[in-house]
């Protein structure tokens, strides 16, 4: 019997438990861990599979809990969000592309993949929450990423290096932290989410103590997403800050200052001295755009063939392929510098889904913006600055299909969810106090 055979029994009935447990409570338990498990990608993996990750299987779980829970007729949001039929609709017009893409495999491999995330989004956003439900969301956000970083740094300290960009090659000094796991960029976006709110927590909260404990988290995001090399995570969190610094009642603002200068003397400190290696990557690359003009040229010079009704969801780097030689000095691009990947999500739907779906995705993240918008004080700098970070973020990256986007559209619902079922409690007694009264 292998140690593998051994540890894998040893751990079955903790899963097992783990597993009941979220069917019956899926937003208590499931969607907590859910978004826990999110940051370490296919480094948790049952197997080669896209779908073999442990988030992918706690997803699967997540939406079974929310299925269970519809038909046994429990409480559901007092309304459902008006972003819910946005994204569905921008799944319906991926689907269609099926009937005129360039590659019917890469198009239903790639609606395999939305569709399974919209399905969770839509089902979650729809359910009931409370206070509670949404703090033990935000604890899962942040442990998952303190987690992720932990190992990120055992990584660097202990085995001296991070995993390199060439698959297979295992650790090396010139490393990124973020591959094996999301990729160093997506790594870095993902990291925003729980930096937003341990900031939050950090300038906020009641207690010394949970205000010491989430300034501590937050700053080991941060370190997190300076080891990732990525410029786009990095660029994004002054734009993080600044959205809460706007947003946070003004006893709060100077806690966030505070946080706000030692986070940019910590940055100072690692881009300048560079502590074992870890921006080496960064300031190599500073001047470089690693393949995006190319990817946006070449992508904007197919426009006027696919943006009408779109290449297919999915076939991107087919479009690119095929008119990469129309375009002069667009490069053939390879691994770590691009893949065909359009790294820009508005590039991604005007080619793959043409200008309807464009429009509706633009539409989809301004309703979530305006919903953000309209949040009480409490909840409206997390959202806002979770939204702020990943905007940025996909201006840089294709990332829709990663679980992180949908996780902080998420979190905007659930607030709105708590916001609307206190109103509606709030109102409701007074409806029974001035009746009282009248009497």
């Amino acid at each position: 019997m292998t140690w593998s055979l051994v540890l894998a029994l040893a751990v079955a009935p903790a899963v097992l438990a783990l597993v009941v447990v979220s069917l019956r409570e899926p937003m208590r338990v499931a969607l907590p861990v859910f978004a826990a498990l999110i940051p370490f990608g296919g480094a948790l993996s049952l197997g080669p599979s896209r779908y073999g990750s442990a988030s992918s299987l706690m997803g699967l779980v997540l939406a079974l809990g929310l299925v269970a829970q519809i038909v046994a007729g429990r409480r559901s949001a007092p309304r459902i969000p008006v972003s819910v039929p946005l994204w569905v609709v921008f799944l319906g017009i991926v689907v269609a592309t099926t009937l005129w893409t360039l590659d019917l495999s890469a198009t239903l491999s790639g609606i395999a993949v939305l569709s399974s995330l919209v399905v969770v989004y839509a089902l979650a956003a729809c359910s009931h929450v409370d206070r509670a439900v949404v703090r033990r969301v935000e604890n899962g956000v942040m442990v998952g990423g303190a987690a992720a970083v932990g190992y990120g740094l055992f990584q660097l300290v202990v085995l001296g290096g991070f995993v390199g960009d060439v698959p297979g090659a295992g650790i090396q000094a010139d490393g990124r932290f973020g591959n094996g796991l999301l990729g160093p960029n997506i790594e870095s976006v993902t990291l925003l989410l729980p930096l937003v709110i341990a900031l939050h927590r950090a300038s906020a909260d009641p207690g010394r103590g949970g205000r010491f404990l989430a300034g501590g988290t937050a700053a080991l995001m941060l370190v997190g997403i300076l080891m990732t090399g990525s410029r786009t995570g990095t660029l994004a969190v002054p734009l993080v800050i600044l959205a809460l610094l706007l947003t946070s009642p003004r006893r709060a603002r100077r806690g966030l200052l505070v946080l706000l200068a030692v986070g940019i003397a910590v940055s100072a400190v690692v881009w300048i001295y560079k502590p074992l290696g870890v921006t080496d990557r960064t300031f190599a690359s500073a001047t470089s755009s690693s393949g995006r003009f190319d990817i946006w040229e070449v992508g904007l010079a197919a426009c006027s063939d696919y943006c009408v009704s779109g290449s297919g969801w999915g076939t991107f780097p087919d479009v690119y392929a095929a008119k990469q030689a129309d375009v002069a000095g667009a490069r053939v691009l390879s691994g770590a510098e691009g893949s065909y990947q359009p790294h820009n999500l508005w590039l991604l739907a005007l080619i793959e889904t043409g200008v309807v779906g464009a429009l509706v995705f633009t539409v989809g993240l301004l309703v979530a913006l305006g919903e953000a918008l309209r949040l009480p004080r409490e909840f409206r700098g997390k959202a806002l600055g979770g939204l702020v970070g990943l905007t940025f973020g996909v201006l840089f990256l294709s990332s829709m299909e990663f679980k992180i986007f949908w996780l902080v559209l998420l979190m905007i619902a659930l607030y709105g969810n708590v916001a609307r079922e206190e109103a509606a409690t709030a109102a409701a007694r007074e409806r029974v106090t001035s009746a009282g009264t009248s009497e």
